[in-house]
């Protein structure tokens, strides 16, 4: 089990249907999905472009259910207030688009807001290992960001037992017993998600599997279920 002895699983909107947002947002929540993942993209960071701060307002003021952000942009230091603003439960920033990483981790967290460093695929683990008692999460990126709808790439399990490797070092180090969240993000659907859990994730970010699926109920339950029957690795 994860050292918080909870799975979870969140739910990206980068591939719903846009245009009927709100029942989109509904089917989520009545999904028993745990929250909804936002990628915030500029295109600079990414080719892609979606979303933004007033989009951040809007689900978190009517979602209900969390609101987890994840900041897919360039300039992270000059823009970070205006995501802390509309109060989501976490924010995730890359450690490449922060002049002063930790500057930003402490105007996050100093907002009552869970922070956390995201991990593209070629990024090493080694970026977020300073900044560890800022940091709530770890999301590993196990496709190219950007794009919607990509397989999971093979090599990421590996990188998902480095981090679990690196906070339990951590904590033995420092004598402490801080709870640092795995999560993972990108191709992960029925065929995929043990191949993260038994790698060591405790979080599950799920987009075009769930959104594709005719009974989104059924296939969180059948997730869930899947990855609570087993011990972890």
């Amino acid at each position: 089990m994860p050292e918080n002895n909870i799975y979870k699983i969140g739910i990206s909107i980068l591939d719903c249907d846009y245009l009927n947002l709100g029942q989109e947002l509904t089917r989520i929540k009545e999904s028993g999905a745990d929250f909804i993942h936002l990628d915030i993209m500029d295109g600079n960071f990414v080719s892609q472009v979606a979303f933004g701060q007033k989009m951040v307002s809007h689900l978190v003021e009517r979602a209900g259910i969390p609101v987890h952000i994840h900041l897919m942009i360039k300039n992270t230091d000059e823009q970070i207030e205006s995501y802390v603003r509309p109060g989501p439960e976490s924010i995730t920033v890359h450690a490449e688009t922060c002049i002063h990483l930790d500057k930003v981790l402490s105007t996050i967290t100093g907002n009552n807001i869970r922070a956390g460093v995201a991990l593209n695929p070629s990024t090493p683990i080694s970026f977020a290992e300073n900044v560890l008692d800022k940091i709530n999460s770890i999301l590993i990126l196990t496709v190219n960001p950007g794009f919607g709808g990509q397989a999971f790439l093979e090599s990421m399990p590996a990188k998902i037992r480095k981090t679990r490797e690196m906070l339990r070092s951590y904590n033995e180090i420092e004598n402490r017993k801080s709870i640092i969240d795995i999560r993972v993000d990108g191709g992960i659907n029925s065929s995929t998600i043990m191949k993260a859990k038994n790698a060591g994730a405790d979080t599950f970010i799920i987009g075009s599997s769930f959104f594709k699926s005719s009974d989104t109920v059924r296939f969180i339950k059948d997730l869930k279920d899947l990855i609570n029957r087993n011990q972890a690795i």
